[in-house]
């Protein structure tokens, strides 16, 4: 196989026409270049040159050696630039994932500040809840995978990953504003048991939250209305057709003092009845662009509104 003094030697003789101004301009003797271009002949058992006392003549063989040669060095020189703005975290690609209420609060930061500070990085995005982008990160389909845990629901995840806490986040129950609970400063779960409830689907970690929560109050929850949709228990609520739990994440844009019209929103305040948010990566994932990646999650994390405790009427148990 020819290696790249073969191909360089190749060129500066074509170049130059001759072997001693080739070896000046490499900072070879003229015999080395000589003996070069002598084992390329042999190795592919062509003549490349016509020689001469006092110059040497490319064949119609060396030329076209000689083309390919600048070319084949072109590409390794550029792959060579390439591969060291890799190493220089200059270049090279981020694939995230994210359930919903995090992507919409959290990762369109990472993605702008990535677009903003290294523009030739790759930057891929995907949304799915945890139990897609987790197998997702350890199979190396994602680099970083935003998820959750709720208080209640703990989970045993795979080992060979690493969970960085981005947040934690308070849940609310959402009443209607007409609701004859929701001006009391202070509400039992026990009296929510007749309520309709509306939850996400019943293989969710949302519908277990809710199930561990009411069971804690005394009683199972009669829930009608189930989606996965973040949006749509909000709005079924602000209808007035019943009751839910969701994490501030979904609905962090609510004023503190008088919420999104048609809702109240009560803060329970049992210490497990919370949701963590984790950055979850491999352990072994080299990739430069991650700690990065963090630093802009949690700056995105620490911006978000947050609703000031002393405002929040209270659920307990």
């Amino acid at each position: 196989m020819l290696t790249p003094p073969q191909l360089q030697a190749i060129c500066e003789v074509v170049a130059a026409g001759s072997f001693r101004t080739a070896a000046q301009r490499l900072g070879y003797t003229p015999s080395a270049v000589s003996q070069q271009i002598s084992a390329i002949e042999r190795a592919l058992d062509v003549r490349l040159f016509e020689r001469s006392p006092r110059s040497v003549r490319p064949t119609p063989a060396g030329l076209r050696l000689a083309r390919r040669a600048g070319r084949l060095l072109a590409d390794l020189s550029a792959t060579e630039n390439e591969m060291r703005a890799y190493a220089a975290a200059e270049r090279g690609r981020l694939r995230l994932g994210s359930f919903w209420s995090a992507g919409f609060r959290l990762v369109p930061t990472v993605l702008a500040g990535f677009l903003r500070d290294r523009p030739e990085v790759e930057v891929r995005y995907e949304e799915g809840d945890p139990q897609v982008t987790v197998p997702a990160v350890l199979e190396g389909r994602l680099d970083l995978a935003v998820i959750f845990e709720y208080g209640v629901v703990p989970h045993n995840w795979p080992e060979g990953l690493e969970h960085t806490l981005v947040l934690e986040e308070p849940l609310y129950l959402l009443l209607p504003a007409a609701h004859p609970l929701a001006e009391r400063p202070h509400l039992r779960l026990a009296e929510l048991r007749d309520e309709r409830w509306i939850s996400y689907h019943e293989d969710t970690d949302a519908a277990r939250c809710l199930r561990h929560i009411c069971a804690a109050g005394g009683f199972l929850p009669e829930v009608l209305f189930r989606t996965n949709d973040y949006n749509l228990p909000y709005e079924l609520v602000r209808q007035g057709l019943g009751v839910a739990i969701a994490p501030e994440l979904a609905v962090v844009d609510a004023p503190n003092a008088s919420e999104a019209p048609g809702t109240r929103l009560v803060r329970l305040t049992d210490p497990s009845h919370t949701r963590r948010v984790y950055a979850t990566r491999r352990t072994t994932d080299p990739n430069p662009f991650l700690p990065q990646a963090l630093d802009l999650l949690h700056a995105a994390a620490a911006a978000l509104p947050r609703r000031d405790e002393r405002e929040c009427r209270t659920v307990t148990g």
